[in-house]
C-alpha cells in the first residue's frame, strides 16, 4: 500500500512539473506584448499569456488564458497558434479547429514581422519536427502530417521544407505537387531538442 502511494504521489509531482508555471516576469512582458499586439490587430479580447515549464502549450478558453511552453523551441509559433484558437473562439478540440487555428497562426507570424512565404513554411517546419519527436503520437484534435499538408496545399507556392530523401510525413504529402528545391529556412527560436505539439 505504501508503496503503490508513493508511486501515485511520484507521478503527480512528474505530471505537476510537466505543466509548472514559470515565473519570470522579464519572459511573462515579452510574450504578452506579442498577443496584445496580435489580440488588437484582430479586435478581440485580451487573452492572458503565461509562461509555463513542459512541452506543450495550451488556451484555455474559459479562462481567457494561453499557457506558453517557453523552453520547448518554437516559441514564436507555439504563441501564434494558441491566439489563433483565441482569435476563432475555440474551446475543445478538433482537426478541424487546428487547420483553421493553423492558418491564423500564418497572419499572428506576418503581423509580426515574417512574410507569408517564411510564416508558411516555420509552422510546416514545426509540425513535421513534432511528427519526427512524436511518431505516430498525436494529441487530441491532431493529425501533424496532414495539418502540414494541407497549409501546403492552401499555399501552393511555398516549397516543401523537407530536404532531400527526408520522408515525414511521405504519405500524407503523397506527391500532391513537386518541390524543386528543399531546405528548411533557419529561425532565431528553434530548438536545439525535439519539439511537442502546442
Amino acid at each position: 500500500m505504501a508503496l503503490r502511494t508513493i508511486r501515485a504521489l511520484l507521478t503527480m509531482l512528474l505530471l505537476a512539473g510537466c505543466t509548472t508555471m514559470v515565473a519570470d516576469p522579464a519572459e511573462t512582458a515579452k510574450w504578452q506584448i506579442l498577443a496584445n499586439q496580435a489580440t488588437a490587430h484582430f479586435r478581440v479580447a485580451p487573452v492572458s499569456v503565461q509562461p509555463v515549464a513542459g512541452h506543450n502549450s495550451a488556451y484555455l478558453c474559459r479562462e481567457g488564458q494561453i499557457r506558453l511552453a517557453i523552453r520547448a523551441g518554437y516559441v514564436r509559433f507555439r504563441l501564434a497558434h494558441e491566439l489563433g484558437h483565441h482569435v476563432l473562439h475555440h474551446c475543445g478540440t478538433s482537426y478541424a479547429q487546428e487547420l483553421d487555428a493553423n492558418v491564423v497562426a500564418i497572419q499572428v507570424l506576418q503581423l509580426w514581422g515574417l512574410s507569408e512565404t517564411d510564416a508558411v513554411r516555420e509552422t510546416v517546419v514545426f509540425l513535421l519536427e513534432v511528427k519526427k519527436f512524436q511518431g505516430n503520437v498525436q494529441r487530441p484534435g491532431h493529425n501533424v502530417c496532414g495539418e502540414a499538408a494541407a497549409l501546403l496545399r492552401r499555399y501552393p507556392s511555398v516549397p516543401d521544407p523537407r530536404l532531400r530523401g527526408d520522408r515525414t510525413c511521405a504519405e500524407e504529402f503523397g506527391g500532391a505537387k513537386s518541390w524543386p528545391r528543399g531546405g528548411v529556412l533557419p529561425t532565431k527560436d528553434r530548438p536545439n531538442r525535439p519539439p511537442c505539439a502546442s
